[in-house]
This record gives C-alpha cells, structure tokens and sequence, in this order.
C-alpha cells in the first residue's frame, strides 16, 4: 500500500550527491592538517557552515566530520603552544625575561583553547608540569656567588684517609 514500488535506499543520483559531499568534507579535513591555529579556526568554520547547510549527510556522518575537525584544530593549537613553551624554556637569561613572558603568555592561550577542544589529558598535564618549571626557574643564571649561594671560604679539610 504505502511505498509500494520504492526503493527502500536512496536512489542513485542521490548516492551520487552524498559521495561528492562526503568528498567535499574531506578535502576541507584535510586541508586543516599541519596547519596554524588561526588557519585551522577558519577551516572549521567553513566545515561548520558546509555541515549546517548540508541536507543530505546522515548525522554520524557529521558526528565523525566534527569530531575529527576538533582533533586537528586541538592538534595545530597543540603543536604551537609546545613550541613556544619550548622557546621559552630556552631564555633563561635576565635579559630576556620579557621575551619569555609573552611566549608564555602566547602559549597559555594556546593551551587554553587546546583545553576548551578537549585536549589529550596527558598532554596537558606535561605542560602544566614544563610551565611551571619553566616559571619557577627565575630566569636568573649566575656563576657567581649570591645570596642565596654564597661563596664558601672555610678551609677544606684534609682527607685524612689517604694518609
């Protein structure tokens, strides 16, 4: 009675159409790999209105188009906020403690969007660990005596041992 003589699948031209989207999808996925922050925010941008205004993608479709858009945006802002912590942790100098400060400053917002895409716990809790390190370090290197180290000027004692 009701749908006889339909086909049960979609038809083909309707195939068709959902293959060249799933092909779209994956062109704008793959143009987000190894990719700036900035540049991968715009990407999933574009992705999130081409899902939007797309009809014909079934829903786990778009769950998986989403989910694999998060990992790459959380991995571009991953891999910037590692290298500038590690740029950081290589100014140790009094001189460049400024410099220092806003690539921490920098990399904290990194972090911070890594943490909002839901970022790999292990990862983050690295750099929480390097971050603090690297914040606790002083930025000061001398190889002279200070206060806190001052110069030792008792006599060394014999080794009595040897003897």
């Amino acid at each position: 009675m009701f749908g006889i003589g339909k086909t049960a699948g979609p038809t083909g031209q309707k195939q068709e159409e959902i293959e060249q989207q799933k092909l779209a999808a994956r062109q704008l996925l793959q143009s987000m790999h190894d990719t700036d922050p900035a540049t991968a925010a715009q990407i999933a941008e574009r992705i999130k209105l081409f899902l939007q205004n797309d009809k014909l993608l079934d829903f786990q479709i778009r769950q998986k188009i989403t989910k694999r858009m998060r990992e790459l945006e959380c991995e571009a802002n991953m891999r910037v906020a590692d290298r500038l912590l590690h740029e950081a942790a290589a100014l140790m100098n009094a001189s460049e403690l400024r410099e220092r400060g806003q690539k921490l400053a920098e990399s904290r917002r990194h972090f911070a969007m890594v943490c909002k895409l839901g970022g790999d716990e292990v990862w983050r809790t690295a750099y929480r660990r390097l971050c603090e390190t690297i914040m606790m370090s002083g930025g000061v290197a001398f190889d002279q005596p200070s206060r806190a180290k001052p110069l030792d000027l008792t006599p060394k004692a014999p080794n009595r041992a040897k003897e």
